[in-house]
Parts: structure tokens; C-alpha cells; sequence
């Protein structure tokens, strides 16, 4: 456990397949604004997901356990869910209040997978459990017509306040279908700021772009399924990695639980705890050494070994191996090879072309070290049972029995 958190009791969480009931009260979490849950019983999910399973973060635990502060710009993060107890900060919204509260459930959830502490009756655990999570509600509903109409500008505003809080990674799960002039200008200034940005590679809707993750100096994040890839809108942005998006296990706002839940947004949350733990791990490396240091890790088996390219228009250059990148020695770290200039085909903002972009192998050959190092495994085993409530988040799709996925 953490050292900064109190010991949690035992929680019950949502298992995929148990019908989900709109919220009927909304509770305050003491200090917070907005906290949102209902009232309803649960079973106990007692395994890893696949995703933690194939993350297997507390191998790096012995060296690291991400001990920075990390912002999450989404929905807000609720402060009582108990695997976050303590780890989260006030915060702040766009209305000048706080940001630990969260009706939409995403940004709690994302949030959990960066730094949720082991919960004990559950294998549940986020990927770098000391992280401090800064959470900036940029809105209580994504999907509101009006705010995805302002959402350039919004994601802008919620970036520059990450920065001036503190920041030194900064987690996007909200995609923008566009850029803008304000949205660009807050991503370089936290470039120059050395503040590492994370976004999802993911269209919002089939054949658009995604932002920020197609900006500059932002390290896209592409979904992956246990089958693989998962992205059914397509990219709209070109992919640095690739991390577990679907069918996954995390934290539900009003402190009672845990729910399953997969969208395309969520693999930033794995990509931010492992960017955490190198950041604690190496804090001299820049935003720009630590990107070097994720993607060069990464783990490169399938599609992008196979195709002989160092950099795959799916994966990126491979899935974030949190261990690896916070453990492997320097000498035998590859360095992950950037494009050369003009190998990106980016189409103009007025072109809603299909987003996913071609990569091109400009000039002269792109060599890459060998060897790659297999993540340490282990899960925390904790296999005391017991009971609890717990909603699903609204912002994210929940796994049903049949194997179907639907959005709240």
C-alpha cells in the first residue's frame, strides 16, 4: 500500500453482466464537489483484468512506484473511491470549483489505473500506486452536444491549468475531432514547461482526425482489446503505443467499488501510470527522454516485428511495457526512431478524410537494437471476500454478459 493512503477496507466490485440502474442520489465526498454514486449491491470481482495481467505494473514496484503528480483532464476524479483514497488532489474545474468529483465516471476510472492502490479482497491495482492524481474537469458530460462543439478550446484550457498545477504528466482521455489555434498554444507550452502529454489515438467518430494526440509533442495512445487492436472508429492520429483499452477493471465513482468497462479513451490511462513511474524512476530525463524511453521499450511482438517497419500504423512502436521502461538499463534500452521529416502524411483540418495515416519509410533504412527484455510479472494476490456497492461510470462501455459492449 501506498504510503501517503490509509489502509482500505474491503471493497466489493461490479462483475460484467450485472444490469446497471441509472443514478438515484447523488452523494458528497467530504471536501469534494460533485461526487456522484448509487445505491446498489455487487459482486466480487476477484481476478486481474487482462489488462493488468499483461501490464503486471508492481513488477517495477521494488525500483519505482511512480511517485509524481500526474493530471487527469476529463470528468473530474472522484476523491472518496477508495482505491484513490488519499491520492487525490482538490483540484479544479473550468467553473472555478473543484475537480475531485465525478458524475461521468471516466476520468475516476482512468484515474484508478494510474494510481489505485491495491484493494484488498480483489487483484485490483493501478499501475503506479504513489502517484498524486491532479484532476481538471473540463465537464460533468463529454458527449453534450455544446461541449464537443467547444472542445478544442476546452481541452486547451484544461491543459494550461494541469500545467500551472503542477503537472508533470498529463493524462487526456477526451478526444477533439479538431484542433485550434489555443489548443495547439497549450500543448507547446507545456512541451516548454517539460511536461509530458498523453492522449488518445482514437477517432470520436468514423473517419475523423484526434486531438491533441495528433499534435506535437503528444504521445498518442492507441486501444487494444485481449484480441488486439480495438479501435472501431479507426485512429485519427498516429499511434506512439499501444495499451489495454477493453475489458478492463477500475475504480467507479462514490467509493464503493469497482466496475468492468472498456473504451477506446481509456489506454491512456495505462500509458500515463507507466509514463509515472519512469518520471519517479529518472527524474533528469525530460518529457521528450521519457517518450524516447516508452516507445524504445516497448514491447514490439506482432504486427510491428512481423512487418520489419520500426513503427506500425496500428501500434505505434509497440505496447507500453510499464516494468520494462522503468527497469531495463540504459544499454540495453533501444531508442525509439523518430520519423524523418515528411513521412507523416497529416491531412489539412478542413479534410475529414479517414484519419488513420499512412506511415512512410522515407530514405535510407531505420535500424532498431535487438533484444527485448519480458516485463517482471506479478499480481497482487489479496483473496479475502466480501460485499460493497458500486455503480458503473456513465462515460465509459461496460462489458455484458454476452461478451457485447454498450455504453451507458
Amino acid at each position: 500500500m501506498s504510503a501517503h493512503r490509509p489502509a482500505v477496507v474491503l471493497l466489493a466490485v461490479l462483475t460484467a453482466g450485472v444490469g446497471l440502474v441509472a443514478p438515484t442520489a447523488a452523494v458528497r465526498a467530504e471536501g469534494a464537489e460533485g461526487a456522484c454514486a448509487s445505491d446498489r449491491d455487487a459482486a466480487v470481482i476477484t481476478e486481474a483484468s487482462w489488462g493488468q495481467r499483461l501490464m503486471s505494473p508492481d513488477g517495477a514496484w521494488a525500483r519505482t512506484r511512480g511517485d509524481v503528480v500526474v493530471a487527469v483532464v476529463d470528468t473530474g476524479v472522484d476523491g472518496a473511491t477508495r482505491s484513490l483514497a488519499g491520492a487525490v488532489l482538490p483540484g479544479t474545474d473550468l467553473d472555478g470549483g473543484r475537480g475531485d468529483g465525478d458524475c461521468f465516471g471516466r476520468g475516476t476510472f482512468v484515474a484508478s489505473l494510474i494510481a489505485g492502490d491495491p484493494v484488498e479482497g480483489t487483484e485490483f491495482l493501478g499501475t503506479a500506486p504513489d502517484a498524486t492524481i491532479l484532476p481538471v474537469r473540463i465537464t460533468d458530460d463529454p458527449d453534450d452536444h455544446e461541449v464537443r462543439e467547444r472542445l478544442p478550446e476546452v481541452l486547451a484550457e484544461g491543459i494550461r491549468l494541469a500545467v500551472d498545477g503542477g503537472a508533470s504528466v498529463i493524462a487526456v482521455p477526451a478526444v477533439a475531432d479538431r484542433t485550434s489555434a489555443a489548443l495547439g498554444d497549450a500543448v507547446a507550452a507545456a512541451t516548454e514547461a517539460d511536461v509530458l502529454v498523453i492522449a488518445a489515438a482514437a477517432a470520436p467518430e468514423a473517419d475523423a482526425l484526434a486531438y491533441p494526440a495528433g499534435l506535437d509533442g503528444v504521445l498518442a495512445v492507441a486501444p487494444l482489446g485481449e484480441d488486439g487492436p480495438s479501435a472501431a472508429n479507426g485512429l485519427g492520429a498516429v499511434p506512439d503505443l499501444a495499451a489495454p483499452a477493453e475489458g478492463l477493471v477500475g475504480a467507479a465513482p462514490g467509493g464503493d467499488g469497482h466496475v468492468s468497462a472498456g473504451g477506446a479513451e481509456l489506454a491512456v490511462g495505462y500509458a500515463a501510470g507507466a509514463a509515472a513511474l519512469v518520471r519517479a524512476e529518472y527524474p533528469e530525463l525530460s518529457a521528450e527522454q521519457v517518450t524516447a524511453r516508452l516507445t524504445g521499450t516497448a514491447d514490439r511482438s506482432g504486427a510491428v516485428e512481423a512487418s520489419g517497419l520500426d513503427r506500425d500504423s496500428a501500434t505505434g512502436f509497440g505496447v507500453v511495457d510499464p516494468v520494462a521502461a522503468a527497469t531495463r538499463l540504459e544499454d540495453d534500452a533501444p531508442a525509439a526512431v523518430a520519423p524523418e521529416a515528411g513521412a507523416l502524411v497529416v491531412p489539412a483540418e478542413p479534410d475529414r478524410r479517414p484519419a488513420l495515416v499512412a506511415l512512410a519509410v522515407a530514405g535510407g533504412s531505420l535500424a532498431l537494437a535487438a533484444g527485448v527484455l519480458l516485463p517482471a510479472v506479478g499480481v497482487v494476490l489479496l483473496r479475502r471476500a466480501g460485499r460493497g456497492g458500486a455503480r458503473a461510470p456513465r462515460g465509459v462501455r461496460e462489458d455484458d454478459a454476452d461478451g457485447g459492449r454498450r455504453y451507458r
